[in-house]
């Protein structure tokens, strides 16, 4: 008997030798996965960062050229605005050349280059100036003037306003640092979060209404803050090279007003964030308690209003009652408890009920009106049906008389004309004129007496003034 080499198990039964190689194999894919995504996500491969400094050093001022294409876009911004059109806005958008200013602020505080944070600085603001100008002067000779919907959406600053700006800067940046550079498409990133609400800003200013400008400024000077702070992060994520100085007096100087700047720019825009997002969370725990809470099985939440006076949030709750209930003191009282969870600070509840009259008759006109629309769908519905079997009928009709026609037509021909073997009448497919097509038993038969005599026959039988006729 042959002898055959014993292989080493373990407790369990396995080959060690299997488990290591399939351990083995794994870790290598693991490894493997790692070193793709790492080359995928790789922003250190093609990067120039003396290339992306002295580009941004060159572009950041506003002057000559960049001048006139800031007036120009934020006219073409106000005109969108004005119009509510959001093409129009798009379009100012990519000729706006506020990106490279802002770049420069984060650079400056990236590298801790003093110059080109002050710099940047000084031409950011004159670039605001020149906005704010240009704008007040639109709106204040524009024959509309009205807040459309463009403009009151840029007069609430929230996190995906946030959000845009992060990632304009991110796209700003990143496309700037590469040795094929290209800021056309990320300009028009960053220009969606700033060109707007500075055009809104400009809009309040003209129209005198200082609420919607400071929160529109509000919102443009939040996302300039977040594309400085952006690009700052990744100038550091790849290690631009920082600004070497005469002596170390100057250097710490400067680390100590970038570090003053840095705190200024973000506490602020830190807070605004924090009461926007407070504003929208207080909203949204204030509709969830109207809806779980306020409504029940006798009266249905309508709409409320709140308006501050003396310290007191006065909640207006307007609703419908199904019955005559009255809602007493006590549930009023547990509703401003709610409402003080909800983060309204001394709520006094006031609850306007629509009882029967009213409410119910616009309930029920309601219901009417949909009950109505729906009819009128399917009486649509019907109508067209019917059309199209009225089209049908009237088709197979003209078909049947055309048919009975062209019949009469040929046995009464072959009457004075037994050699004429057959005749259709067709229409043209390039014009209206129809076409009578002859086939003769014998071509020798189709004289021009013969073919004449068809042809006024047929004209007279059929009633038309024009026929083209052909053989076949």
């Amino acid at each position: 008997m042959e002898n055959k080499p014993i292989i080493n198990q373990d407790i369990d039964g396995n080959n060690p030798q299997t488990t290591e190689r399939i351990n083995k194999g794994f870790w290598e894919l693991i490894y493997g996965l790692g070193d793709y995504l790492k080359d995928m996500f790789d922003l250190q491969s093609d990067l120039d960062r003396k290339g992306t400094i002295e580009n941004i050093k060159n572009n950041k001022k506003m002057q000559g050229a960049n001048v006139w294409l800031l007036i120009c876009s934020i006219m073409v911004a106000s005109i969108g605005l004005d119009i509510n059109s959001q093409a129009v806005i798009i379009g100012a958008m990519l000729i706006s050349p506020l990106m490279s200013p802002i770049l420069g602020i984060g650079l400056g505080v990236g590298i801790n280059d003093q110059e080109t944070l002050v710099i940047s600085l000084k031409h950011f603001g004159l670039a605001i100036i020149i906005a704010l100008i240009t704008s007040i002067l639109y709106f204040y000779i524009s024959p509309y003037g009205e807040i459309t919907e463009q403009i009151e959406a840029r007069t609430v600053p929230t996190f995906l306003d946030a959000m845009v700006a992060v990632f304009g800067g991110l796209a700003g940046i990143v496309s700037s640092s590469r040795l094929d550079k290209s800021n056309a498409i990320p300009g028009v990133a960053i220009a969606t979060a700033l060109m707007p609400p500075l055009c809104v800003a400009g809009f309040g200013i003209a129209k005198g209404d200082w609420n919607v400008f400071l929160n529109s400024f509000y919102l443009f000077f939040l996302n300039s803050v977040f594309i400085a702070l952006t690009t700052y992060s990744i100038v550091r994520f790849m290690r631009f090279p920082y600004t070497t100085y005469l002596n170390k007096r100057d250097k710490n100087r400067t680390q100590v007003l970038i570090t003053v700047f840095s705190l200024i720019v973000l506490i602020p825009s830190a807070m605004i964030l924090y009461n926007v997002w407070e504003e929208l969370d207080e909203k949204d725990k204030i509709s969830t308690f109207m809806i779980d809470e306020f409504t029940n099985e006798n009266r249905d939440y309508l709409s409320h209003d709140i308006r501050t006076r003396d310290s007191i949030n006065y909640v207006f709750i307007d609703y419908y009652s199904k019955t005559n209930e009255i809602i007493s003191e006590e549930e009023k009282l547990d509703f401003e408890k709610s409402l003080i969870r909800c983060g309204v600070e001394n709520p006094k509840v006031i609850t306007r009920g629509t009882s029967n009259a009213n409410a119910l008759l616009d309930k029920e006109l309601g219901k009417l009106q949909e009950d109505n629309n729906r009819q009128l769908n399917e009486y649509a519905q019907r109508e067209a049906l019917k059309d199209q079997k009225i089209r049908a009928l009237e088709l197979k009709a003209d078909s049947l008389q055309h048919a009975t026609t062209i019949k009469t037509i040929v046995e009464e021909s072959k009457i004075f004309l037994p050699q004429l073997k057959d005749i259709d009448l067709v229409q043209s497919r390039f014009d209206d004129v129809p076409i009578l097509l002859v086939k003769w038993e014998d071509e020798l038969y189709s004289s021009k007496v013969q073919t004449d005599l068809l042809y006024k026959f047929v004209k007279i039988k059929t009633g038309m003034d024009t026929l083209v006729m052909a053989t076949y």
